[in-house]
């Protein structure tokens, strides 16, 4: 491909933005292909269109009677310059200004205006010192980006994202599961097309199903393209409150919104955070270190670099109560997720039996559904330890319990007195699986427990007098008098969802707990100022 003097392929693609005529482009060929695109195959078309261009500029540009630029070099409002290294670009000097950066001497800034859609921009001038004075001549060859295929092996991700920025702005484009459409060439879907595929699902029990069985019922006119019409009928769907698409990116599935289960559409109050943004600064490094061992979704931790094929996580009490997991750093990326579906229907499989069940991601709020049935089958407690991992087909997700030979021990057990106070003490529980002596709490009577945590004031008390009356309650029961950090996180989530950031804040933070080594802490009762 050829190139101009001082052109730059990796500055050229970096700074990629959509213009106006990109924006046409696209609309002419969604309506030329009469089908939906993905960003990928409309990114394909765009950067092929892109390097024509390189080309043919790079032709004018050679016969061109305007001055290429160069930082070294002054210019005059009005005087209208070619920039080779975006692309041959021609623009319009519109203002001239001083510089100001004491570090680069004196120099000027130029305003550039270019065609018509495109933003203004500033470039330097009478720089001396610029890697763009001594431009070289780049061979197509040299730097990999002559082909549409190189360019895409490196910046696909910046083209797309860029692409799909733009036309979500756009009014008269429509996306369904990572696939664009022009609105004008959507097929007209009726009241009655749509009332036929609400009973189709209700004989399914709410779904899920593709799109391709309910026009089976629907049926599809002759002459639409088959295609054409799932898109359509999908648009038409989505649009309708009835429905809900829930399947995995790269899958459309439909469910009936009101056959779904309560605790997909409304977030159980179980699991309902309302602290404040803690000061992580003050944390130790072990402190950290523990946080990031306890799969919290509240937890607000980097993504992980390594692919892992399974995660053990230790069952929190609120998400073992609702019948969820927490789609923590870890354990995310082992669920399906989706391009907009904020929630994913998909098959979990019962390590054990081999069993399947339906399992819920709800991704804006962290946690995935569908537990309930199967931690009451094996008796897994607060605390129980899950192994989750990949399953033998996309979508699908492997469960399994740790150690399952029932046994009875010693355990803190949650409490409830006669005035419906909720506090912990040791008794004899049997358990079915493996556990984390840190975090493990026994329950009694669970409904008698949901009563007094819904009518009780303790979760509604300030944080600090919460997390120091369940340290009291937990130092109790230990014949040292010291507290684990892990097993304060336990306790206190038993009476309101907290992350664990937030509870070790107050163990930083506050003067009465002492320190004691190993994650331990004691209650000083003299710095204690009683509420």
């Amino acid at each position: 491909m050829p190139t101009a003097s001082g052109f730059s392929s990796d500055a050229y693609w970096t700074e990629f933005e959509l213009s106006d005529d990109d924006l046409d482009f696209i609309y002419n060929l969604l309506l030329e292909r009469e089908v939906p695109l993905t960003s990928a195959e409309m990114s394909r078309e765009l950067v092929e269109r892109r390097l024509e261009q390189l080309k043919e500029d790079a032709k004018q540009a050679s016969k061109s009677e305007y001055k290429s630029y160069k930082p070294e070099d002054s210019y005059e409002k009005g005087e209208t310059l070619v920039f080779p290294a975006i692309g041959n670009a021609v623009g319009e000097v519109v203002k001239v200004r001083p510089g100001v950066n004491p570090d680069m001497g004196e120099f000027e800034v130029i305003k550039v205006k270019f065609g018509k859609g495109e933003p203004a921009r500033e470039f330097a001038a009478s720089l001396q010192d610029h890697i763009l004075n001594n431009p070289s001549s780049v061979d197509e060859e040299e730097d990999g980006l002559s082909t549409t295929e190189g360019v895409l092996a490196v910046y696909r991700r910046v083209i797309e994202d860029r692409l799909e920025v733009r036309l979500s702005d756009a009014e008269d484009i429509i996306r369904i599961a990572g696939r664009w459409f022009h609105k004008a060439l959507v097929v007209d879907i009726n009241e009655g097309h749509l009332n036929i595929a609400e009973a189709v699902l209700d004989v399914a029990n709410g779904g899920p199903l593709p799109t391709s069985d309910l026009l089976e019922h629907v049926g599809i006119p002759q002459g639409i393209n088959p295609l054409l019409m799932e898109f359509s009928m999908d648009y038409a769907m989505q649009e309708d409150e009835r429905f809900d698409e829930v399947g995995p990116a790269g899958e459309i599935l439909w469910y009936l919104k009101r056959l779904e289960p309560p605790e997909v559409l409304y977030t159980p109050p179980r699991l309902e955070s309302d602290e404040s943004s803690v000061d992580r600064s003050k944390l130790t490094d072990e402190l950290l270190e523990l946080e990031a061992l306890l799969d919290d979704e509240l937890s607000p931790l980097p993504p992980l670099d390594e692919k892992l094929d399974d995660v053990t996580i230790t069952l929190l009490f609120p998400h073992w109560r609702v019948g969820t997991l927490p789609l923590s750093t870890r354990l995310r990326p082992m669920f399906p997720t989706a391009y907009e579906a904020p929630r994913i229907r998909f098959n979990l499989i019962d390590g054990h039996s081999g069993d399947r069940f339906p399992g819920w991601v709800v991704r804006e709020k962290g946690y995935v559904f569908g537990f309930d049935e199967w931690y009451r089958r094996y008796d897994v407690p607060t605390g129980g330890l899950v192994k989750v991992s990949r399953g033998g087909n996309p979508g699908e997700v492997k469960v399994e319990t740790l150690d399952r030979r029932r046994h009875n021990d010693w355990i803190r057990t949650v409490t409830i007195d006669e005035e419906g106070k909720i506090g912990f003490t040791m008794l004899k529980q049997s358990v079915g699986t493996a556990y984390d002596d840190r975090m493990v709490v026994g329950l009694i009577d669970p409904a008698a427990l949901d009563e007094a945590w819904m009518r009780g004031s303790q979760r509604n008390l300030p944080m600090d007098h919460l997390v120091a009356y369940i340290f009291r309650e937990l130092a109790r029961l230990t014949p040292q008098s010291a507290v684990h950090a892990q097993s304060l996180y336990s306790g206190v989530n038993v009476f309101r969802r907290i992350s664990p950031a937030a509870v070790f804040s107050e163990l930083v933070n506050r003067p009465y707990y002492e320190h004691v080594g190993d994650l331990y802490w004691r209650f000083d009762q003299k710095a204690w100022t009683k509420p």
